[in-house]
């Protein structure tokens, strides 16, 4: 990549990562381009070089979610290449930047991005479609090795595993402080562990 492009996609990158953060303080509604360059230290004008406004803005911002979640995956792939124990690590890194100041939930579930233009909310449900395809690909292969209890089905499974930190995540955001995110969604796990164990009593249909 020519240095004037990859100069050009860092500083993107930069105001997209400003954005996101204004985003989940003040509510997309209440953030301007105008304040996202202030934030990042340029005028207003240079944002728009970047981004011809706010929505080009939030597509970025968008991408950044889906980087992170890609980046979750990834990582958990590398430290374990046991289901159970990738499930567990893309758990604990979900939750890690909501902890942080970066909660996707408020992200993803803003006005603007999940509920406003087509195009936006569109992209918001591909990025969960594509996470929870991934993380039903990591049960699925520990129903393969024997290390998940088979009865219950994969889809569901994926869905209850996002529920560990959405959620509560949701929670936590008007008043965190007497709330203990991290702590409620390791014993959540436990639970979830639990029922993931391949000696279950129940049968279910996988339908």
């Amino acid at each position: 990549m020519p240095a004037k492009k990859a100069r050009a996609a860092i500083r993107q990158e930069q105001i997209a990562r400003v954005a996101m953060k204004l985003l989940a303080v003040r509510g997309w509604q209440r953030v301007s381009l105008a304040a996202i360059a202030k934030q990042v230290g340029m005028v207003t004008s240079a944002v728009y070089r970047h981004f011809r406004g706010k929505a080009e803005a939030l597509d970025a911002v968008l991408d950044l979610v889906d980087q992170s979640f890609q980046a979750n995956l990834q990582a958990a792939q590398e430290a374990t290449r046991q289901p159970v124990a990738q499930l567990h690590e893309v758990l604990v890194r979900h939750v890690a930047p909501i902890v942080s100041g970066v909660p996707v939930p408020r992200i993803v579930l803003s006005e603007d991005a999940f509920t406003g233009r087509p195009h936006h909310r569109k992209r918001a449900r591909g990025i969960y479609r594509n996470y929870l395809s991934a993380i039903a690909g990591i049960i699925r292969a520990g129903q393969g090795e024997g290390g998940v209890c088979d009865q219950w089905n994969v889809g569901t499974l994926s869905v209850m595993w996002l529920g560990l930190v959405q959620s509560p995540a949701i929670l936590w955001l008007p008043g965190h402080s007497d709330f203990n995110l991290e702590q409620h969604c390791e014993r959540a796990w436990e639970c979830f562990a639990r029922a993931l164990q391949p000696n279950c009593s129940r049968r279910q249909s996988r339908t």
